[in-house]
């Protein structure tokens, strides 16, 4: 078996799916799930289904067995069992079965970045680069769905709400990443090498009037700040956990953290990118 893709039942890793077997045969591909309920969708479509979690180092060297090239979506923060390790089991777990490839998704500008989200991206490029597998790193900036809430609460006539300030973030659409992942891992492994995944900078301004561009529409923008946003957040009764990362994020892109230039992105699609009009109104669609 060619290659397996974890998080498949998730967004990104099942937009890497969709994108590979548009050029790979159905039979070379396996796909990582948590049970057998999950990846029953899969095996219907014809995958070879693989059993493993994150958290089970052992689960993982199992269905890893036989796999040359691995695809590595990166998992969720705020679970039981913290990030760093999950990923730490997953890198022990590819260097036990023998992987020989392997593409990681990672944050914007991660040895440079003090985002909120970093540490753990930091600590896992650092342990893919010990482990002698030929890798290839992918530093996804931002997903424009990440911004599908403040799209939808504008258009319901509560205005553009963001606290992210006058900083500018490389916004791209997740099915582009996807596609640029699916690239990566048909692409030669023939030294290691790390992709810097931004798009066009564009201020929340600047996203505003794409909304209003897309839209037809004219919407009022809301700038606020960090505090204000956070009382805001609280105010509309959203878990205390959420509130610390979405306000932590803005703070992020305040500071100039998804500020990041690079034509690495359309250099591995092949082609440039969606612009963020026409983004905005596929995403709306």
């Amino acid at each position: 078996m060619t290659y397996l893709i974890t998080g498949v039942t998730g967004g990104l890793g099942n937009g890497v799916l969709k994108a590979l077997s548009k050029t790979v045969s159905h039979d070379e591909i396996a796909v990582l799930v948590r049970s057998e309920a999950k990846g029953m969708p899969f095996a219907e479509a014809g995958y070879a289904v693989r059993i493993g979690d994150y958290s089970d180092k052992e689960s993982l060297v199992n269905a890893f067995s036989g796999i040359e090239t691995l695809m590595f979506v990166s998992g969720a923060p705020g679970q039981a069992v913290s990030r760093e390790l999950q990923h730490k089991h997953v890198i022990e777990a590819a260097k036990a079965a023998g992987i020989v490839n392997l593409v990681y998704t990672s944050l914007a500008n991660a040895e440079g970045s003090h985002s909120v989200l970093a540490p753990d991206h930091i600590a896992t490029e650092a342990m893919i680069k010990q482990s002698g597998i030929t890798y290839k790193i992918l530093r996804n900036n931002w997903y424009l769905e990440n911004e599908l809430s403040i799209f939808q609460d504008a258009l319901a006539g509560k205005g553009f709400v963001y606290a992210g300030g006058e900083g500018k973030v490389a916004w791209a659409l997740k099915r582009e990443y996807a596609e640029a992942a699916a690239q990566a891992l048909v692409q030669s492994f023939d030294d290691n090498y790390i992709y810097e995944l931004s798009g066009p900078r564009l201020s929340y301004a600047d996203l505003h009037q794409a909304l209003e561009t897309a839209t037809g529409k004219t919407i009022d923008a809301v700038s606020m700040t960090i505090s204000d946003y956070k009382a805001a957040l609280v105010s509309a009764g959203l878990p205390s956990e959420v509130v610390g990362i979405v306000t932590a994020i803005q703070s992020d892109i305040s500071a100039g953290e998804l500020d990041v230039t690079s034509t690495d992105f359309e250099t591995l699609l092949g082609h440039a990118l969606t612009p963020v009009t026409e983004a905005i109104s596929e995403l709306l669609a």
